[in-house]
């Protein structure tokens, strides 16, 4: 008797588009208001770049420093914690298991928290240089 042949799953259908769900400055202020939830667990070189002109996926990232693992992780989870306080959830997040960069998707925004040897090494302010930046601190 032949082994049962298992069926093959078809292929997920083609992901839906990305949707922009706020205007150009309900994303500015979003993205200042993650950058202020990560200063309250010390983020340090705090910045949000406006990505509109060189990119497609998103409006804004917000990228910030923590010294350590658990600093890292503790970032990330204010501006989780915080935001979903308000019903607001990442559409999709990276990293927590290392916590080298915790990265959060919120469409509009884009959420990189890295340690300072990670941020230097991949280098996304040099990557997307020609987008201005704001330094936001406490």
């Amino acid at each position: 008797m032949k082994p049962a042949v298992k069926p093959v799953a078809k292929p997920s259908p083609r992901p839906v588009p990305r949707q922009k769900k706020l205007s150009v400055e309900q994303s500015r202020e979003f993205a200042r208001e993650i950058a202020n939830l990560a200063l309250t667990k010390k983020a340090f070189d705090v910045v949000i770049m406006d990505v509109r002109e060189v990119s497609s996926v998103t409006d804004f990232f917000v990228i910030a420093s923590g010294a350590t693992d658990i600093q890292v992780k503790a970032i990330g989870r204010a501006i989780d914690d915080g935001l979903r306080a308000r019903g607001v959830k990442p559409l999709h997040s990276e990293g927590e298991g290392s916590c080298t960069w915790l990265l959060l998707d919120y469409v509009d925004v884009v959420v990189h928290v890295m340690q300072p040897r990670v941020r230097d090494y991949y280098n996304l302010e040099g990557l997307w240089a020609d987008a201005p930046r704001e330094e936001v601190t406490e």
